[in-house]
Protein backbone atom coordinates (compact mmCIF):
# COMPACT_ATOMS: atom_id res chain seq x y z
CA UNK A 1 0.00 0.00 0.00
CA UNK A 2 1.40 3.38 -1.00
CA UNK A 3 -0.32 6.48 0.28
CA UNK A 4 -0.72 9.12 -2.38
CA UNK A 5 -2.94 11.74 -0.83
CA UNK A 6 -4.00 13.06 2.54
CA UNK A 7 -7.47 11.69 1.83
CA UNK A 8 -6.03 8.22 2.35
CA UNK A 9 -4.72 8.89 5.86
CA UNK A 10 -5.69 6.00 8.07
CA UNK A 11 -7.39 6.26 11.41
CA UNK A 12 -4.31 6.89 13.51
CA UNK A 13 -5.96 5.43 16.58
CA UNK A 14 -5.89 2.07 14.80
CA UNK A 15 -2.10 2.16 14.87
CA UNK A 16 -1.41 2.92 18.52
CA UNK A 17 -2.89 -0.39 19.85
CA UNK A 18 0.41 -1.96 18.77
CA UNK A 19 1.79 -0.66 22.07
CA UNK A 20 1.14 -2.54 25.30
CA UNK A 21 -0.72 -0.56 27.96
CA UNK A 22 1.44 -0.48 31.09
CA UNK A 23 -0.06 -0.52 34.57
CA UNK A 24 0.14 2.86 36.28
CA UNK A 25 2.44 3.38 39.25
CA UNK A 26 4.65 0.47 38.18
CA UNK A 27 8.16 0.51 36.73
CA UNK A 28 8.10 2.03 33.26
CA UNK A 29 4.70 3.67 33.61
CA UNK A 30 4.04 7.18 32.31
CA UNK A 31 2.10 9.97 33.95
CA UNK A 32 -1.24 10.99 32.49
CA UNK A 33 0.36 14.08 30.97
CA UNK A 34 3.24 12.11 29.48
CA UNK A 35 0.83 9.59 27.97
CA UNK A 36 -1.14 12.37 26.28
CA UNK A 37 2.05 13.88 24.85
CA UNK A 38 3.33 10.52 23.63
CA UNK A 39 0.09 9.64 21.86
CA UNK A 40 -0.12 13.08 20.23
CA UNK A 41 3.51 12.77 19.16
CA UNK A 42 2.84 9.31 17.75
CA UNK A 43 -0.05 10.67 15.68
CA UNK A 44 2.21 13.45 14.38
CA UNK A 45 4.93 10.93 13.56
CA UNK A 46 2.56 8.84 11.44
CA UNK A 47 1.37 11.95 9.60
CA UNK A 48 4.97 13.00 8.89
CA UNK A 49 5.87 9.46 7.78
CA UNK A 50 2.94 9.49 5.37
CA UNK A 51 4.11 12.86 4.08
CA UNK A 52 7.57 11.40 3.45
CA UNK A 53 6.08 8.56 1.38
CA UNK A 54 4.02 11.06 -0.61
CA UNK A 55 7.02 13.34 -1.19
CA UNK A 56 9.02 10.54 -2.81
CA UNK A 57 6.01 9.59 -4.91
CA UNK A 58 5.78 13.22 -6.01
CA UNK A 59 9.42 13.25 -7.11
CA UNK A 60 8.95 10.19 -9.31
CA UNK A 61 7.27 12.47 -11.83
CA UNK A 62 8.47 15.79 -13.30
CA UNK A 63 7.32 18.95 -11.56
CA UNK A 64 4.10 20.52 -12.83
CA UNK A 65 4.62 22.64 -15.92
CA UNK A 66 4.86 26.37 -15.41
CA UNK A 67 1.61 27.98 -16.50
CA UNK A 68 1.12 31.51 -15.26
CA UNK A 69 0.95 31.16 -11.44
CA UNK A 70 -1.37 28.16 -11.30
CA UNK A 71 1.33 25.61 -10.49
CA UNK A 72 3.72 27.94 -8.69
CA UNK A 73 3.25 26.46 -5.21
CA UNK A 74 3.33 22.86 -6.46
CA UNK A 75 6.54 23.51 -8.34
CA UNK A 76 8.05 25.12 -5.25
CA UNK A 77 7.09 22.09 -3.14
CA UNK A 78 8.62 19.73 -5.72
CA UNK A 79 11.89 21.66 -5.69
CA UNK A 80 12.04 21.73 -1.88
CA UNK A 81 11.43 17.99 -1.66
CA UNK A 82 14.15 17.36 -4.24
CA UNK A 83 16.63 19.45 -2.25
CA UNK A 84 15.87 17.47 0.91
CA UNK A 85 16.31 14.11 -0.82
CA UNK A 86 19.70 15.19 -2.14
CA UNK A 87 20.90 16.72 1.14
CA UNK A 88 19.88 13.84 3.43
CA UNK A 89 20.12 10.74 1.21
CA UNK A 90 22.43 11.92 -1.61
CA UNK A 91 19.85 11.07 -4.27
CA UNK A 92 19.89 13.39 -7.28
CA UNK A 93 16.66 14.52 -8.85
CA UNK A 94 15.83 17.53 -11.00
CA UNK A 95 13.06 18.66 -13.29
CA UNK A 96 14.65 16.98 -16.32
CA UNK A 97 15.50 13.79 -14.42
CA UNK A 98 12.67 12.82 -12.02
CA UNK A 99 13.10 9.75 -9.88
CA UNK A 100 10.97 7.39 -11.94
CA UNK A 101 11.81 3.92 -10.63
CA UNK A 102 15.06 4.97 -8.95
CA UNK A 103 16.16 2.04 -6.76
CA UNK A 104 17.76 4.19 -4.06
CA UNK A 105 14.66 6.35 -3.71
CA UNK A 106 12.46 3.24 -3.65
CA UNK A 107 14.60 1.87 -0.82
CA UNK A 108 14.24 5.05 1.24
CA UNK A 109 10.51 5.11 0.60
CA UNK A 110 10.23 1.46 1.64
CA UNK A 111 11.71 2.27 5.06
CA UNK A 112 8.96 4.79 5.73
CA UNK A 113 6.34 2.47 4.24
CA UNK A 114 7.46 -0.41 6.45
CA UNK A 115 6.68 1.68 9.53
CA UNK A 116 3.19 2.41 8.23
CA UNK A 117 2.55 -1.20 7.22
CA UNK A 118 3.77 -2.63 10.52
CA UNK A 119 1.61 -0.30 12.59
CA UNK A 120 -1.50 -0.66 10.41
CA UNK A 121 -3.83 -2.34 12.89
CA UNK A 122 -6.59 -2.77 10.30
CA UNK A 123 -4.52 -5.11 8.11
CA UNK A 124 -2.25 -6.52 10.82
CA UNK A 125 -4.51 -7.30 13.82
CA UNK A 126 -2.04 -9.84 15.17
CA UNK A 127 0.26 -6.99 16.19
CA UNK A 128 -2.05 -5.94 19.03
CA UNK A 129 0.12 -5.11 22.03
CA UNK A 130 3.26 -6.30 20.30
CA UNK A 131 5.37 -3.38 21.46
CA UNK A 132 5.99 -1.84 24.87
CA UNK A 133 6.03 1.96 25.18
CA UNK A 134 7.44 3.07 28.53
CA UNK A 135 8.72 6.13 30.35
CA UNK A 136 12.00 6.52 32.19
CA UNK A 137 14.43 3.75 33.07
CA UNK A 138 13.27 2.48 36.46
CA UNK A 139 12.10 -0.76 34.81
CA UNK A 140 15.61 -1.97 34.02
CA UNK A 141 18.11 -3.04 36.67
CA UNK A 142 21.71 -4.16 36.65
CA UNK A 143 22.54 -7.33 38.59
CA UNK A 144 26.09 -8.25 39.54
CA UNK A 145 27.29 -11.87 39.19
CA UNK A 146 27.01 -12.37 42.94
CA UNK A 147 23.36 -11.28 43.07
CA UNK A 148 20.42 -13.66 42.88
CA UNK A 149 18.90 -14.19 39.44
CA UNK A 150 15.22 -13.15 39.84
CA UNK A 151 14.14 -15.14 36.77
CA UNK A 152 15.43 -18.46 38.14
CA UNK A 153 12.78 -20.68 39.81
CA UNK A 154 15.56 -22.26 41.85
CA UNK A 155 16.43 -19.02 43.63
CA UNK A 156 18.55 -18.80 45.67
CA UNK A 157 20.36 -21.92 44.45
CA UNK A 158 21.55 -20.40 41.15
CA UNK A 159 23.15 -17.02 40.89
CA UNK A 160 24.13 -14.93 37.91
CA UNK A 161 27.18 -16.21 36.11
CA UNK A 162 27.39 -13.39 33.59
CA UNK A 163 26.54 -15.49 30.55
CA UNK A 164 25.65 -12.38 28.55
CA UNK A 165 28.11 -9.98 30.14
CA UNK A 166 31.18 -11.08 32.10
CA UNK A 167 30.43 -8.67 34.93
CA UNK A 168 26.69 -9.25 35.22
CA UNK A 169 23.45 -8.67 33.32
CA UNK A 170 20.48 -6.36 33.02
CA UNK A 171 17.00 -7.43 34.09
CA UNK A 172 13.73 -5.99 32.94
CA UNK A 173 10.67 -5.63 35.15
CA UNK A 174 7.47 -4.60 33.35
CA UNK A 175 3.88 -5.14 34.37
CA UNK A 176 1.13 -5.21 31.74
CA UNK A 177 -2.16 -3.53 32.60
CA UNK A 178 -4.14 -6.31 30.99
CA UNK A 179 -2.04 -9.40 31.65
CA UNK A 180 -1.01 -8.30 35.15
CA UNK A 181 2.32 -10.08 34.86
CA UNK A 182 5.90 -9.18 35.57
CA UNK A 183 8.74 -10.42 33.44
CA UNK A 184 12.40 -10.57 34.26
CA UNK A 185 14.71 -11.08 31.37
CA UNK A 186 18.42 -10.72 30.78
CA UNK A 187 19.34 -8.50 27.87
CA UNK A 188 22.71 -7.77 26.36
CA UNK A 189 22.08 -4.58 24.35
CA UNK A 190 21.44 -2.22 27.24
CA UNK A 191 23.79 0.58 28.38
CA UNK A 192 26.90 -0.45 30.27
CA UNK A 193 26.84 -0.73 34.04
CA UNK A 194 26.75 2.58 35.83
CA UNK A 195 24.85 4.35 33.04
CA UNK A 196 21.05 4.29 33.23
CA UNK A 197 19.24 4.41 29.89
CA UNK A 198 18.16 8.01 30.34
CA UNK A 199 21.64 9.34 31.07
CA UNK A 200 23.16 12.39 29.42
CA UNK A 201 21.35 13.71 26.37
CA UNK A 202 19.26 10.59 25.74
CA UNK A 203 15.66 11.54 25.00
CA UNK A 204 14.44 8.06 24.07
CA UNK A 205 15.85 4.55 23.86
CA UNK A 206 14.77 1.43 21.97
CA UNK A 207 15.57 -2.16 22.96
CA UNK A 208 14.65 -4.27 19.94
CA UNK A 209 15.14 -7.57 21.74
CA UNK A 210 12.25 -6.62 24.02
CA UNK A 211 10.20 -4.57 21.51
CA UNK A 212 10.49 -1.65 23.95
CA UNK A 213 10.59 2.10 23.32
CA UNK A 214 11.06 4.25 26.41
CA UNK A 215 10.89 8.03 26.57
CA UNK A 216 13.20 9.87 28.95
CA UNK A 217 12.38 13.06 30.88
CA UNK A 218 14.07 15.20 28.22
CA UNK A 219 11.56 14.06 25.60
CA UNK A 220 8.62 15.97 27.03
CA UNK A 221 7.23 19.52 27.03
CA UNK A 222 7.68 19.88 23.26
CA UNK A 223 5.31 21.53 20.82
CA UNK A 224 3.35 19.46 18.31
CA UNK A 225 4.31 19.40 14.64
CA UNK A 226 1.45 21.78 13.82
CA UNK A 227 2.36 24.33 16.48
CA UNK A 228 6.03 24.10 15.56
CA UNK A 229 5.27 24.55 11.86
CA UNK A 230 3.31 27.73 12.53
CA UNK A 231 6.09 29.15 14.71
CA UNK A 232 8.88 28.83 12.12
CA UNK A 233 10.56 32.00 10.88
CA UNK A 234 13.02 32.43 8.00
CA UNK A 235 16.51 31.45 9.10
CA UNK A 236 15.38 29.04 11.83
CA UNK A 237 17.48 25.87 11.97
CA UNK A 238 15.73 22.52 11.55
CA UNK A 239 17.85 21.25 14.44
CA UNK A 240 16.10 23.69 16.76
CA UNK A 241 12.68 22.21 15.87
CA UNK A 242 12.98 18.89 17.66
CA UNK A 243 9.53 17.46 18.31
CA UNK A 244 8.23 14.30 19.93
CA UNK A 245 7.24 13.19 16.42
CA UNK A 246 10.92 13.39 15.39
CA UNK A 247 11.87 11.21 18.36
CA UNK A 248 9.11 8.72 17.52
CA UNK A 249 10.27 8.34 13.90
CA UNK A 250 13.87 7.93 15.04
CA UNK A 251 12.88 5.20 17.50
CA UNK A 252 10.52 3.48 15.05
CA UNK A 253 13.45 3.18 12.63
CA UNK A 254 15.27 1.28 15.38
CA UNK A 255 12.24 -0.77 16.39
CA UNK A 256 10.75 -1.73 13.02
CA UNK A 257 13.62 -1.35 10.55
CA UNK A 258 16.33 -2.66 12.90
CA UNK A 259 18.56 0.34 12.24
CA UNK A 260 21.48 1.24 14.48
CA UNK A 261 22.61 4.79 15.19
CA UNK A 262 25.35 5.49 12.68
CA UNK A 263 28.78 6.83 13.64
CA UNK A 264 29.38 10.39 12.51
CA UNK A 265 32.19 11.22 10.12
CA UNK A 266 34.03 14.45 9.34
CA UNK A 267 34.28 16.05 5.91
CA UNK A 268 37.26 13.81 5.18
CA UNK A 269 35.20 10.69 5.84
CA UNK A 270 36.98 9.82 9.10
CA UNK A 271 34.81 8.47 11.90
CA UNK A 272 34.33 10.86 14.82
CA UNK A 273 34.81 8.81 18.01
CA UNK A 274 31.76 8.44 20.29
CA UNK A 275 29.59 10.65 18.07
CA UNK A 276 26.42 9.58 16.24
CA UNK A 277 25.34 11.17 12.97
CA UNK A 278 22.33 12.89 14.53
CA UNK A 279 21.19 16.34 13.51
CA UNK A 280 21.37 18.18 10.20
CA UNK A 281 25.09 18.95 9.99
CA UNK A 282 26.39 15.48 10.85
CA UNK A 283 23.57 13.82 8.93
CA UNK A 284 24.29 15.66 5.69
CA UNK A 285 28.04 15.04 6.01
CA UNK A 286 27.33 11.33 6.41
CA UNK A 287 25.07 11.45 3.34
CA UNK A 288 27.94 12.87 1.26
CA UNK A 289 30.80 10.81 2.67
CA UNK A 290 29.15 7.46 3.52
CA UNK A 291 25.86 7.40 1.61
CA UNK A 292 24.94 3.77 2.28
CA UNK A 293 25.25 4.29 6.04
CA UNK A 294 23.20 7.49 5.83
CA UNK A 295 20.37 5.44 4.35
CA UNK A 296 20.40 3.36 7.55
CA UNK A 297 20.56 6.30 9.98
CA UNK A 298 17.36 6.75 12.04
CA UNK A 299 17.84 10.46 12.59
CA UNK A 300 18.16 11.18 8.88
CA UNK A 301 14.76 9.60 8.26
CA UNK A 302 13.30 11.64 11.13
CA UNK A 303 14.81 14.83 9.71
CA UNK A 304 13.45 14.15 6.22
CA UNK A 305 9.92 13.37 7.40
CA UNK A 306 9.62 16.38 9.69
CA UNK A 307 11.20 18.76 7.18
CA UNK A 308 8.76 17.54 4.50
CA UNK A 309 5.93 18.18 6.97
CA UNK A 310 7.20 21.74 7.53
CA UNK A 311 6.40 22.50 3.88
CA UNK A 312 5.79 26.20 4.41
CA UNK A 313 9.56 26.61 4.04
CA UNK A 314 12.42 25.01 2.15
CA UNK A 315 15.10 23.22 4.19
CA UNK A 316 17.70 22.36 1.57
CA UNK A 317 20.45 23.95 3.66
CA UNK A 318 19.07 23.02 7.06
CA UNK A 319 17.51 26.42 7.70
CA UNK A 320 14.07 27.77 6.80
CA UNK A 321 14.11 29.49 3.42
CA UNK A 322 11.14 31.05 1.66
Amino acid sequence: MVLTSTAQYKKLGDMYPAFVPVATNTPGSCTEGQTAEIRAGFTDAIKATQKAVEAINNLKNPPPKAFLNINKDRRKTWKRQAQLLKALFNINVDKDHPLGNNADANHVQSIFQRILNELDYDTNPALEWKYWQLCGDNWIHWKNPTEIDPSDPQVPQRRLVGSLKPDGAFFVHIRSRTQNIMRYRTIDNAPRVGNPMCWGANHAVTLRSLNVVTFCPGAFNRDSLGVTKNSINPGDAIGDKLTLAHLWIHELCHLINNFEDQDAVNTGGTVIPSQHANGWLLGTILARMATNRARQAPDIYALFATAVFFDNYGWGNGVAEE
